[in-house]
């Protein structure tokens, strides 16, 4: 009965252990897991069969039965210490592997990530060489394709803005010009008119000086005022006051009376027909009047031809034997003598 029971209690404390082995990551805990599990069912199972046998055991009431019983649990004892002992062996192996597989996990993880940072580093580097290489490509077949267009385009908007500018400028110049011209014509007129006025200041001056040095030159504007009226009737001649002392003497041919408005050698004659004005300063304006036309109409080349009927006030209509019966030419001649 012993060594059956003996055979039974340690043939059932036998426990096969997995040699322990190298794991990778999470596989290999999850393999050590399942081994532990395994270990610790075949602990369960042994300890209820020992509870079974010794129920079974008991049955038997007599000493032989209770001896063996007790050697049986010392035995128990024994092989329960001896089981716990190669547990907590194999757990601790267990745990070193595992601390070792960590740990060698860690340094893989590690290696390996260094060694993804290198390849994607390198990679990176690699699509970076690659990206600039198709930049400058690009860029070399842009410029070789564009390039020549753009000239084209650019040289064709610079010559059409050079033509655009050049005509602005033009432009500008010639209305410039036209304003120097117009302002130079302008000047030029001016003093045109400046010297034109001149000359007749010159003409009076030297005329009045003439008939002051020679009173009897009157004569001559007081005969070509007789010879313009048509009617013969009605006639007085207004002459200045320093004239009047030798008319006093030489009586014209029809009445006349002292003009205080009337500077020396002017005269106007009054008739039926209205006035015939002889001063010299209606004249010389008239003259002045006449010549300032002919300048703003381009010269004074037709002044002789054209200005002949300006200057008939003082021309004879008729001469003076056609037109007096009194003897007017003969009175003239003699004061002009």
């Amino acid at each position: 009965m012993r060594s059956s029971i003996n055979s039974r209690v340690v043939k059932s404390s036998n426990v096969e252990v997995s040699a322990p082995r190298m794991v990778e990551c999470l596989a290999g805990f999850q393999q050590l897991s399942d081994c532990l599990a395994v270990l610790s069912l075949e602990k369960d199972n042994g300890d209820s069969a020992r509870t079974e046998n010794v129920d079974s055991d008991s049955e038997l009431p007599d000493k032989e039965d209770i001896v063996c019983e007790a050697d049986s649990e010392e035995l128990q004892r024994a092989d329960q210490e001896e089981v716990n002992a190669q547990a907590a062996e194999i757990i601790s192996n267990a745990e070193a592997e595992a601390q070792k597989i960590l740990a060698q996990a860690e340094a893989d993880a590690q290696t390996i990530l260094a060694q993804a940072q290198a390849d994607a580093q390198k990679i990176i580097n690699q699509a970076q060489d690659e990206v600039e290489s198709l930049r400058q490509e690009v860029v070399k077949n842009a410029q070789a394709e564009i390039y020549p267009a753009a000239r084209e385009e650019g040289y064709q908007a610079g010559r059409q803005a050079g033509e655009a500018e050049g005509l602005r400028l033009r432009e500008n110049a010639d209305h410039l010009f036209q304003i120097a011209q117009r302002a130079f014509q302008e000047e030029y007129a001016k003093v045109d008119n400046d010297l034109l006025h001149l000359a007749i200041k010159i003409a009076e001056r030297i005329v009045r000086s003439t008939i002051a040095l020679e009173p009897q030159r009157v004569a001559a504007i007081i005969q070509s005022l007789t010879l313009l009226p048509r009617e013969r009737q009605g006639w007085l001649l207004h002459v200045a006051p320093d004239d009047a002392r030798w008319l006093e003497e030489n009586q014209p041919p029809c009445s006349w009376i002292i003009d205080n408005s009337l500077n020396p050698g002017d005269c106007f004659l009054e008739c039926q027909e209205g006035v015939f004005d002889g001063r010299l300063e209606a004249q010389l304006d008239k003259l002045e009047h006449t010549l300032r036309e002919e300048l703003e109409h381009g010269g004074l080349e037709s002044i002789n031809s054209d200005s002949g009927s300006d200057r008939a006030d003082l021309s004879p209509r008729k001469s003076l034997k056609d037109s007096r019966s009194d003897g007017g030419d003969d009175w003239a001649a003699r004061q002009c003598g």
